[in-house]
């Protein structure tokens, strides 16, 4: 831990528990409670990550908030590290579990193509565009999607939801599904609302692939952009290496659980779950006065 992240640490602590907060930092007492709770946030960032294919910053961002007295830029670029191995591993149990591979790595691939040019581009102009306006837009957004799976998941027969879908692509849906990863990473870089949350919709919906495939495919897609941002993040003082590898470590068994329960639900209670987070995740995205919205980008 570098002096600059010691003390910015020390700071977080007397902000948020007193001088007795300070001293147990100090002496160390608090180190082992600390490790406890890294943990903690990993392992359920872990599990909402390889359940929903959509990384788990979403909830990992706002738990080190809570728990930890992490300020936002500092919980948004610990959680972007400790992504990268949760991402791997849970992309890889879609991709290695039972029956046909649930990741389409062409797919991914576009998607990450594009999905890297546009966050770079949107970093660029964030600091020059408003963002309270396009956070209201995608946050409506995520709320009319969300509504439409939750439907489908009850009462529709959308072919994402009952396996029914297949769909051959051809040069031209490439070309749509690059142009489609350039928004969401443009989206992303603006506003730092998570890919994934974008990525899963955009294929379901729009492509008609299935749940688990557009899940197991977006896992895949974030890992460039989250790698990125992590080590933009590390260059700025913005990142608790050794709060992202305990996140990780306990988040990497956690993502296995989570694809493995994904891969067995029926896809349309999977649909349905998605459909719930995305209304939960309008809620976090929607401006607040007061507060910092940025969240993880993936």
């Amino acid at each position: 831990m570098s002096p600059v992240q010691a003390r910015r640490r020390v700071q977080r602590r007397l902000v948020h528990y007193g001088w007795h907060g300070v001293g147990r930092l100090v002496t160390g007492a608090d180190e082992s409670s600390d490790r406890r709770i890294d943990a903690a946030i990993g392992g359920i960032g872990g599990l909402a990550g390889g359940l929903l294919g959509v990384g788990g910053g979403f909830v990992m961002v706002p738990l080190q908030v809570m728990w930890s007295g992490s300020d936002q830029h500092r919980a948004s670029g610990t959680s972007l590290a400790a992504i990268l191995p949760i991402a791997v591993v849970a992309a890889a149990r879609y991709y290695f579990g039972p029956g046909t591979p649930q990741v389409d790595l062409t797919v991914a691939f576009y998607l990450a193509l594009g999905g890297t040019v546009g966050a770079l581009v949107g970093a660029l102009a964030a600091r020059r565009i408003s963002d309270t306006a396009l956070k209201i837009i995608v946050a409506i957004v995520l709320v009319a999607v969300g509504v439409k799976e939750v439907y489908d998941a009850v009462v529709g027969t959308a072919p994402q939801l009952v396996g029914t879908a297949a769909r051959v692509f051809e040069l031209r849906d490439f070309a749509i599904i690059a142009a489609g990863g350039l928004v969401v990473g443009v989206v992303s870089g603006l506003t730092g609302v998570g890919g994934g949350i974008l990525v899963v919709p955009f294929l379901a919906l729009g492509f008609g692939i299935g749940q688990r495939l557009a899940q197991g495919t977006s896992l895949v897609a974030i890992l460039p952009t989250a790698a990125i941002g992590a080590m933009t993040y590390y260059r700025g003082g913005d990142l608790d290496v050794r709060a992202a590898a305990w996140m990780g470590a306990a988040g990497v068994p956690a993502a296995l659980v989570g694809a493995s329960l994904a891969l067995w639900l029926p896809q349309r209670a999977l649909g349905g779950l998605f459909g719930l987070f995305l209304l939960f995740a309008a809620v976090r995205i929607w401006p607040r006065r007061g507060r910092d919205g940025e969240v993880a980008r993936a």
